[in-house]
């Protein structure tokens, strides 16, 4: 018997607004810390990409508020018996080019991501589709070679946004002139400024209450909160700790603290000298109190010990934070041979004032154990593609890792060269494929369970802790909501009362 998914009334906040309502004040505008590299949603790993393009594009299942997979352009969905075979039927909707979406546009939207010269990190998450075929206009079939339990999750993310397949065929550039069926156009983007998008009144789903959203790049957090104080700013989504119990004793202002599913750390890029012992590893991150790093750094959090948000269900039980122990760091920094001069490149992202303040006090635990640092502080394209993506030229970086719906999209790739930590255990890369494949949930937990254990002991990360998710806005700014797990904004029932 097949298993039918039938979608719950999407509910969209569509206020009874008068002609005069729709004024200046629809236009919501929102102050974040990082820029986009791409609006190509196909060819980026950035969460600062898809928390833009998920206003611009849809996929063909999307994440509710309560962290559930629901149809988004997919209606409904079946999945055969054996696990091999999901049909979508698809909603009527449109692309903002005025051409309608259909089953053509779902096949080539998969084919190209599935295409090594796409260059997409995400290729590996659709590997297992051996066909994706148009049934009719508004039917889709995909088949697999194996069950691939975590497809619903992947198709919900960021990179699972359907394109229009004849802009695909001319080779469109989806980069800077992005085109979805989202409920939201692009009208600009200035470079280190600002993206403008437009409402779009032919959104399947309803149309927004907003007219335009304005994304404004800030990545000064004193300048975020000093532009929602005088108005400037609609939204912000990096408030000063210090100025967070302001905020919230302002009536005019809410500040907003929910569950976060980052993962906080210290990366350290197993491909140079010593770096490549994980006694070495190990010793760095005894050598760290954590608890001091998420408490001035992230304002507080629990800690964690391997490489999963804390709380997970996938957290392993026996999995413990490494303890602060500054002597049994240099007793193993002793036995692996680390001579005393030796001096790390420790490299920050620009707009993260969080990961730049932790890695300044990652650079004062070390030195107090003989480890010298050397800080680099560099823009964020220049932190994707030379330290994640391209020669990895760091010993030491600090980044969040944001929630994954699926523990595949957090783990692939750890144990192999493709990771940028560089730390290769083949027994990790073989847990976790033969993870993302098993049907069985309790098989599953094992097999991530045994890759996280391992990821504890070969340490490629000093790790630090999950810290809440903490912004602040208008308290007439209604609707405003951020995807649960993925972090991307969501305007969509997003009004001014």
């Amino acid at each position: 018997m097949k298993i039918k998914f039938v979608p719950r009334a999407l509910v969209l906040l569509v206020a009874a607004l008068t002609v005069g309502a729709w004024s200046s004040a629809q236009t919501l505008t929102i102050a974040m810390s990082a820029q986009p590299d791409t609006l190509d949603p196909q060819v980026t790993a950035a969460t600062a990409a898809f928390q833009v393009s998920k206003s611009i594009y849809d996929g063909l299942v999307e994440v509710d508020q309560a962290g559930n997979i629901v149809p988004a352009l997919a209606k409904s969905y079946t999945v055969s018996n054996d696990g091999l075979s999901y049909t979508f039927e698809l909603n009527d909707a449109t692309f903002h080019d005025g051409t309608a979406f259909d089953a053509q546009d779902v096949v080539a939207t998969l084919d190209r991501i599935r295409d090594e010269a796409t260059g997409s990190s995400k290729r590996s998450e659709f590997a297992s589709i051996t066909s994706v075929t148009a049934v009719d206009d508004h039917t889709v079939t995909i088949a697999l070679s194996q069950t691939n339990p975590a497809l619903l999750a992947s198709l919900a993310s960021g990179w699972g946004a359907m394109l229009p397949s004849e802009k695909l065929a001319e080779g469109y550039d989806f980069g800077n002139q992005p085109i979805g069926t989202g409920p939201f156009k692009l009208v600009s983007w200035v470079r280190d400024n600002a993206i403008t998008l437009q409402r779009n009144d032919s959104y399947y789903q309803g149309a927004p209450a907003l007219e335009q959203v304005v994304i404004r790049f800030v990545t000064d957090n004193a300048v975020q909160y000093q532009g929602l104080v005088t108005g400037e700013f609609d939204i912000i989504d990096n408030l000063p700790q210090a100025q967070q119990p302001t905020v919230e004793a302002d009536p005019s202002l809410t500040l907003v603290r929910e569950p976060s599913g980052t993962v906080l750390v210290a990366a350290l890029n197993a491909r140079n000298p010593y770096l490549n012992d994980a006694r070495v590893r190990r010793a760095l991150n005894m050598a760290v109190d954590t608890e001091i790093v998420m408490e001035v750094a992230y304002g507080g959090g629990p800690q964690v010990g391997t490489f999963m948000e804390a709380g997970s269900p996938w957290y392993p039980d026996s999995v413990q934070p490494f303890p602060y122990d500054p002597e049994k760091a240099k007793a193993l920094l002793k036995d692996a041979g680390v001579p005393a001069d030796w001096t790390l490149r420790l490299v920050l992202p620009q707009p993260y004032p969080q990961h730049i303040q932790a890695g300044q006090i990652v650079q004062d635990f070390l030195s107090q154990v003989g480890v010298k640092t050397e800080i680099s502080i560099v823009e964020w394209g220049v932190w994707l593609s030379d330290i994640y993506g391209g020669p990895r030229q760091f010993d030491i970086t600090v980044i969040g890792h944001t929630g994954k719906l699926d523990p595949s999209g957090r783990l692939t790739g750890l144990g192999t060269d493709r990771n940028y930590t560089g730390v290769i255990d083949d027994d990790v890369a073989n847990w976790i494929a033969q993870a993302n494949s098993n049907p069985d949930p309790a098989m599953r937990r094992s097999l991530y369970s045994q890759a996280l254990i391992r990821l504890h002991d070969d340490a490629p990360f000093i790790y630090f802790g999950t810290a809440e998710r903490v912004y602040a806005r208008k308290a007439s700014v209604q609707g405003f909501w951020i995807t649960p797990l993925l972090d991307s904004f969501d305007f969509r029932t997003t009004s001014f009362q």
